[in-house]
C-alpha cells in the first residue's frame, strides 16, 4: 500500500504541495503515525454528524461531492509524489466517512456503530470495493472509499430501522 516518502524533491511547487498536502492529508490528520485512516476518520465524525441533522440533505451532498471531486486530482498529485496510495493520504477516509452518515440521522451510539461499520468496509475490501482501486490515480483512492461508505451507509440504515437506540431522538 503506502510507500516511503521519496527523497527527491516533490514534483509540485513548494506551495501547491504544502496546500495539496494539507487538504489531502485531511488536515495532517493523515501523518499520525498510527492508524491514519482511522484518525481522520475519527475526526470527520463531529461534522459528519452535524450533516446527518440537516433538515435539507442538500449541504451534505454537496460538500460530499466537493471533497470527492477535489479529492481526485490531489490523490493523483501526492501519489506520485508518495507511491502508490500512500498511507498519509487520508482524503478518501473524509469522503468515506461522509458518504457513510449520510441520511443517517443517528445517536451517539449510531454514530458509534457507523464508524465501526465504515472502518469494517473499508479495510475488508469486499471484491468489488477492491477491485476499485485498480482504476488509475486518485479515482482508485477515492472511489474505493466512497463503495465502502455506501456499504456501512447501508447496513447502519438498516440498524436505525431495527435498532431505535441508534436513533436519532431530538
Amino acid at each position: 500500500m503506502g510507500a516511503e516518502v521519496p527523497e527527491q524533491a516533490p514534483p509540485l511547487g513548494r506551495g501547491r504541495f504544502f496546500l495539496e498536502a494539507l487538504v489531502g492529508s485531511g488536515l495532517f490528520t493523515g501523518y499520525f503515525p498510527v492508524a491514519p485512516a482511522t484518525v481522520t476518520s475519527l475526526f470527520v465524525l463531529l461534522p459528519a454528524f452535524f450533516l446527518a441533522h440537516l433538515p435539507n440533505p442538500t449541504v451534505h451532498v454537496v460538500i460530499t461531492v466537493a471533497v470527492f471531486f477535489v479529492g481526485v486530482p490531489i490523490a493523483t498529485d501526492l501519489e506520485r509524489v508518495w507511491g502508490k496510495d500512500p498511507h498519509r493520504v487520508t482524503i478518501d477516509e473524509v469522503v468515506g466517512t461522509l458518504v457513510t452518515f449520510f441520511m443517517n440521522p443517528v445517536s451517539i451510539w449510531g454514530l458509534g456503530v457507523g464508524f465501526l461499520l465504515w472502518r469494517f468496509f473499508d479495510i475488508v475490501k469486499l471484491p468489488f470495493i477492491d477491485k476499485s482501486q485498480r482504476l488509475p490515480g486518485g479515482w482508485g483512492i477515492m472511489v474505493d472509499d466512497v463503495l465502502a461508505g455506501v456499504c456501512a451507509n447501508l447496513v447502519l440504515r438498516f440498524g436505525l430501522f431495527i435498532l431505535p437506540v441508534l436513533r436519532f431522538h431530538p
